[in-house]
């Protein structure tokens, strides 16, 4: 499968691959959108955003230009089947389970190959899924595998699911979230009554933890550049504060992540630079968890 190289996150000096803390892995995978496309350019344009963001976060006090130390995959281009191009993501993936790895993609189904590639066992592993939507139908437009059946799959695997921002699902996906103590859901319209106790479920996770971040979940306010955009969602600062909880709690890891969905505007700036900062904050914020854990 081809790849090509591209410009690093945050345009910093390029750092060797063995001697990086956290990785950033370009994934332009579009093969089973279902309605606005464009998910294919995220990676390349969110990349190129980031040369306009500062090296210092004045939130966490991270400043990049010292730690973490980055470095940026090549672009794993697309030449073949969904199945084999999930595959080469786990293939590639499995070799920096030392280190932090931020996918940037791309359709929500680089999730599949992302886990594959980080964890031998599923079952060991919680997805925080931030969301529009449940992806939890058994087929979409007659497919098996697709960015609307991912959590799903997943879910069948074993992974237990904590859902966040859910306002577009079919009956089925929320009798089987109803009925399965894997799958908690936080749906778009309960944030506000129950933003307290998702704090304390994602503050009491334990062991392996995932974080996928579909852009649709995000109110339209703050990134309207998605494929499939719903009204309401979640606000930046409650964004922030759930991935701030989920990447410093200290009973939990934080193994890897991913941002998906996103379309970057065809006129620059629009949604990229806010794209951008997602990826830098949940960079950040991971380096705060790591200290918080390397000084217990």
């Amino acid at each position: 499968m081809a790849s090509r190289d591209c410009r690093p996150f945050l345009d910093l000096p390029p750092c060797p691959v063995e001697a990086a803390d956290a990785v950033i892995l370009p994934l332009p995978l579009e093969k089973t959108i279902s309605y606005g496309g464009g998910t294919v350019r995220a990676p390349e344009a969110i990349l190129e955003a980031s040369r306009q963001i500062e090296l210092f976060d004045e939130e966490t006090l991270v400043d990049f230009a010292g730690s973490p130390k980055l470095h940026t995959m090549s672009l794993l281009g697309d030449e073949g089947s969904l199945e084999n191009y999930l595959a080469a993501i786990g293939r590639c993936v499995a070799p920096l389970r030392d280190k932090f790895v931020l996918a940037v993609g791309g359709e929500h189904t680089i999730t599949c190959g992302m886990v594959s590639g980080l964890i031998d066992d599923p079952t060991e592993l919680t997805i925080v899924q931030i969301d529009a939507h449940a992806d939890l139908i058994d087929e979409l437009d007659g497919r098996w595998l697709s960015h609307g059946t991912v959590m799903r799959r997943l879910w069948e695997r074993g992974c237990r699911l904590v859902q966040i921002g859910v306002r577009s699902l079919s009956r089925s996906e929320y009798d089987l979230a109803a009925a399965d103590e894997r799958i908690v859901t936080f749906y778009a319209h309960q944030l506000t009554p129950r933003w307290e106790e998702l704090l304390a479920v994602l503050g009491s996770l334990r062991g392996s933890v995932y974080l996928s971040v579909d852009v649709d979940g995000l109110d339209p306010a703050v990134i309207p550049s998605t494929g499939t955009p719903q009204p309401g969602g979640l606000s930046w600062g409650q964004t922030m504060q759930i991935v701030r909880t989920v990447a410093t709690n200290s009973t939990c890891r934080l193994i890897g992540a991913d941002i998906v969905e996103f379309v970057p505007s065809l006129r620059p700036p629009g949604c990229d630079l806010t794209a951008a900062r997602l990826v830098m904050k949940i960079l950040a914020f991971w380096t705060v968890g790591r200290s918080i854990r390397l000084s217990d």
